[in-house]
């Protein structure tokens, strides 16, 4: 057994000898991105069984999820995530031309920051102060949204225009931050990521949907009842008053991956077709980490 200790010299020599081997597997997956992308070119979405276009959050969450279970106990996994982030955004640029358009009607600096750290250094961003501006953006190939979670008495519900089963209408496909840093300067600020694609199941999500009430002041605990009754375990996070005579909207958040075929969401309507006249689901998104307390 060797008592050699390293020198100084020779530790700064491993940690070159490390950067060049990290540098050539970044090559390799920047390559593998390619070919990916070269792949979807050739086998369309019908053959594949996958969702079409550049983005995967359902996909993205599992790679996240994985390489956060094992750096446990090593490099802090706030950290690790946003290495990674960086990496999976600037390989967009494979496959479409992403631009995200922030919606910070306050805190501005904040929310463009959670933005930033989560799609990255490289990606062109612009700073919207409604949400209608968001949405103009969101007419553009390969954008995406980053929009302010509803608050009570909120100028602008935007949530609302989002129930519609147009194709062509955006839906939400994710939740920042994927990992909660409590030391951060706003930790409990967060966003919904809207796009014109579908959401993708990551295996542990959350699926939004707006209910249609024919009163303007629906019974939440009448609701609640009516949710157990099909199965579904949801529970209501906001509601946009229409009118003191045009009934309301609730938007509702359920446990699980529920598309907008599902039966239960059918029965739901039928349990009490006076009060729900229509349930739409706007969207789904992966799980958040919980926050890195190391």
């Amino acid at each position: 057994m060797s008592d050699h200790i390293p020198s100084l010299a020779d530790l700064r020599h491993d940690i070159d000898v490390l950067d060049d081997q990290i540098l050539d597997l970044l090559r390799r997956r920047a390559e593998t991105v390619q070919r990916i992308a070269e792949a979807k070119g050739r086998e369309p979405a019908a053959v594949t069984g996958q969702p079409d276009g550049f983005l995967r959050t359902g996909r993205e969450a599992q790679i996240l999820r994985r390489l956060a279970a094992r750096a446990r106990g090593g490099l802090p996994v706030v950290a690790l995530i946003r290495i990674w982030r960086e990496l999976i955004s600037a390989l967009y640029r494979y496959q479409a031309p992403v631009k995200v358009a922030v919606h910070a009607p306050n805190k501005s600096a904040a929310r463009w920051d959670l933005a930033r750290d989560f799609y990255g250094s490289t990606t062109p961003m612009q700073l919207c102060t409604t949400a209608s501006a968001v949405f103009r953006a969101l007419s553009e190939p390969a954008a995406l949204g980053i929009m302010a979670l509803p608050e009570e008495g909120e100028k602008e519900c935007w949530w609302p225009l989002l129930a519609s089963r147009s194709a062509d209408t955006p839906r939400i496909v994710a939740r920042l931050p994927f990992v909660p840093n409590p030391r951060g300067r706003f930790s409990e600020l967060g966003a919904y990521v809207v796009a014109v694609a579908q959401p993708e199941e990551s295996g542990d999500d959350r699926t939004l949907a707006v209910l249609t009430m024919s009163e303007a002041s629906p019974s939440m605990a009448r609701l609640s009842s009516l949710l157990a009754r099909v199965g579904l375990a949801g529970q209501a996070v906001a509601q946009y008053r229409r009118g003191s005579d045009e009934g309301a909207r609730v938007l509702l958040e359920l446990p699980g991956f529920v598309t907008a075929e599902d039966p239960r969401l059918a029965a739901l309507v039928a349990a009490d077709p006076a009060q729900i006249l229509d349930a739409v689901v706007i969207g789904a998104y992966a799980v958040p980490l919980e926050p890195d307390t190391e």
